[in-house]
């Protein structure tokens, strides 16, 4: 990690369990993620990551509206809002508000397959079901259309061997706890090109 970066503020998005989060909280903690969490914004009052924000410090926003975290990122200068399993879909408005100068997304999302196959819910559950002997998980920035955005990097692991969708899942969040924080890490310090491939955008670290 670049560690004369200047540190970055992110906002995280969830509405379940939170492990991700914490991935992401223990991830700064060892100095493995250059950033501070502003806040954590869920649709789940109730969820585990709620507990998780309160012992770590962290303010809670509970349901914010997107009008509500336009003006949260704008007035705490949030470098990046990062979904983790925040399963509201975000609006057309929202995402391009938040769009940086070149207008790149700065909305970033963690998928649990190597997109583009199986997009949507439930992914690992698709790969073991459709015996696919590889998945993974993909890190992608948000656009209008679900799971759709630039990929900005992928992991994999076999499954071919394995005997259920609890040990696919297992596997799964290892493999998302590592790649979100060093994706993130590259993707706000700029380190990366932006390149046309047909009707698509591509965004390559550099």
């Amino acid at each position: 990690m670049n560690r004369t970066m200047k540190e970055k503020k992110i906002i995280v998005l969830t509405s379940g369990r939170g492990s991700n989060f914490r991935a992401l909280i223990q991830a700064i903690e060892l100095g493995k993620l250059n950033a501070t969490i502003h806040a954590l914004g869920t649709s789940t009052p109730g969820s585990g990551a709620v507990k998780i924000a309160n012992d770590a410090g962290i303010p809670v926003l509970i349901r914010p509206s997107e009008t509500e975290l336009t003006q949260f990122v704008r007035e705490n200068s949030v470098d990046a809002v990062v979904l983790a399993g925040y399963l509201k879909i975000l609006s057309r408005e929202f995402i391009d508000a938040l769009r940086d100068a070149r207008g790149v997304s700065r909305i970033v999302n963690i998928h649990p397959s190597l997109l583009p196959a199986f997009p949507g819910l439930n992914s690992y559950r698709q790969a073991f079901e459709h015996g696919v002997a590889i998945t993974g998980a993909t890190v992608h920035l948000v656009e209008p259309a679900v799971d759709s955005g630039p990929i900005l990097d992928q992991s994999s692991f076999r499954i071919d061997e394995m005997k259920s969708t609890e040990e696919v899942e297992s596997r799964g969040l290892e493999v998302e706890h590592s790649l979100y924080a060093s994706t993130l890490n590259w993707f706000m310090g700029g380190e990366y090109t932006i390149e046309k491939r047909g009707a698509r955008i591509h965004v390559a670290r550099s």
